[in-house]
């Protein structure tokens, strides 16, 4: 134990972050078709993404009512004037998990809170997450059969699950704490988003797609939206079976793929281009040297020789950007034979 009640802790290995991101070669490009900037209610009519069978959820997240809420920013401010915030970074995030859950515990005791089995483990797990992790964030990401985040300010959220928009049930104590996980989740990947820089794209450690828009670019608030990452990779195969594409359309990419083809890749949001293109992939030998580059690193090549380029956005100064075309320019030095942008 430790903190202002005193004792010592060990541990090494936990840093405050949460757990958990010559010729020219034919050049594959994935652009969009611009969508409008709403996200539509429903999805498009052929989604390949929603193709998949669900797998069985987590456990669901349970809506909350406002004495649920209280009683935790009681709880959550006690634990903050109690515990040692440097000490706790010294530790392994199982040690400081295990930390707070003495500590709420404590606190629920001297407080005399009136509360169940399950309200308390909800409330232990509820907190930890908010210090270690992506607050309440976490329970979405551990779901499978989730496709789509969207956090539309502090008390709005919304997921997709087989294909359907529906409300999340989880809600940040306020704007503050939904911009500091934004902050979070992008300091992880070298990124900021901040008033002088409110757009940002990033990733989560699984390669789950992050995107950031902060206020005053948003009105009502931070919006966070995350296309989460998918375990299993859809193959042609598969989207010939869920109607996403035709036999005969299948062996054509197929050939593509194989035979080094210029290819460009467009639609809609969410209309499966990187599902696509990283079906394509697969047909690529194993012994060619690949290069991709990309505003925010999502595809998933199972061949060994890969070379992976992310651009940088400029820092405070307004210095040290590069470009898509500056990778690309590069990559034309790095004998590359085949290049996906």
């Amino acid at each position: 134990m430790f903190g202002k009640r005193g004792g010592n802790s060990g541990g090494t290995g936990f840093g405050g972050a949460p757990r958990g991101p010559v010729d020219p070669a034919p050049v594959a490009t994935a652009s969009e078709v611009p969508a409008p900037i709403a996200a539509p209610a429903t999805p498009p009519a052929k989604r390949v993404a929603a193709a998949p069978a669900i797998e069985t959820p987590a456990r669901p997240v349970r809506e909350r009512d406002e004495d649920y809420y209280d009683t935790k920013s009681s709880v959550f401010s006690a634990l903050i004037d109690t515990i040692d915030l440097g000490q706790l970074a010294k530790m392994d995030t199982e040690a400081a998990r295990e930390e707070i859950r003495d500590i709420v515990n404590d606190i629920i005791s001297l407080k005399n809170l009136a509360m169940s089995i399950s309200e308390q483990e909800d409330l232990l797990e509820d907190i930890c997450n908010d210090v270690l992790g992506y607050g309440p964030l976490e329970p979405l990401l551990a779901r499978d059969d989730i496709a789509d985040i969207m956090i539309n300010g502090a008390r709005n959220s919304f997921i997709e699950v087989n294909g359907k928009v529906l409300q999340a049930g989880i809600r940040f104590r306020d704007n503050a704490q939904l911009m500091n996980i934004c902050q979070r989740i992008v300091s992880q990947v070298g990124r900021r988003v901040d008033e002088s820089s409110p757009i940002c794209d990033a990733r989560l450690a699984d390669g789950s797609r992050v995107n950031v828009i902060a206020p005053p670019l948003s009105i009502d608030g931070p919006a966070l939206t995350i296309r989460k990452f998918k375990k299993d990779k859809l193959t042609l195969d598969q989207l010939v079976k869920f109607g996403a594409i035709t036999p005969e359309g299948a062996t054509l990419l197929q050939i593509i793929g194989r035979v080094r083809c210029n290819i460009v890749i467009s639609g809609g949001t969410g209309s499966g281009k990187t599902t696509l293109l990283n079906c394509l992939t697969r047909y690529i030998d194993t012994d060619e040297r690949i290069i991709t580059c990309e505003d925010s690193a999502e595809l998933q090549l199972q061949q060994p020789h890969v070379v992976r380029l992310e651009t940088r956005p400029p820092n405070l100064e307004g210095e040290g950007e590069i470009t898509m075309r500056d990778l690309v320019k590069n990559c034309l030095r790095m004998r590359p034979e085949r290049i996906i942008v």
